[in-house]
């Protein structure tokens, strides 16, 4: 990516203590940003609230979004990813319900070339 001249900047609703954690762990180099309430998630049609049986699952896993998000709506992004050129126009999306399915990093690289091309 930063041989295309890009960055990679992921948008996370989890409170930012509880992804520098996870960043330090994984080494991370790339920025968390905190997406507070889900609100950029909302402007870009992509947050969803858990059901409360899906909340009572989440709960059976020590997993209390309230808590990790700092945001009692239970809301979360569907797992998204995009390629925004220099002027801010977003040129390409892939963005999946089903949270399992992952588009391998490739794809978002062609994606990438194109752009800069």
């Amino acid at each position: 990516m930063a041989a295309l001249g890009a960055s990679l900047v992921v948008i996370s609703p989890e409170l930012p203590e509880r992804t520098a954690d996870m960043a330090a762990k994984q080494k991370l180099t790339f920025p968390i940003l905190w997406d507070e309430r889900s609100i950029v998630a909302e402007a870009f049609g992509l947050a969803f609230t858990l059901p409360d049986d899906l909340r009572q699952v989440y709960l059976g896993f020590g997993n209390d979004l309230a808590v990790r998000n700092g945001d009692p709506s239970w809301r979360l992004p569907v797992p998204s990813r995009f390629v925004v050129d220099a002027s801010g126009i977003v040129r390409f999306v892939q963005a999946d319900p089903d949270y399992t399915y992952r588009p391998e990093p490739e794809t978002t690289l062609e994606a990438l070339r194109k752009v800069v091309g």
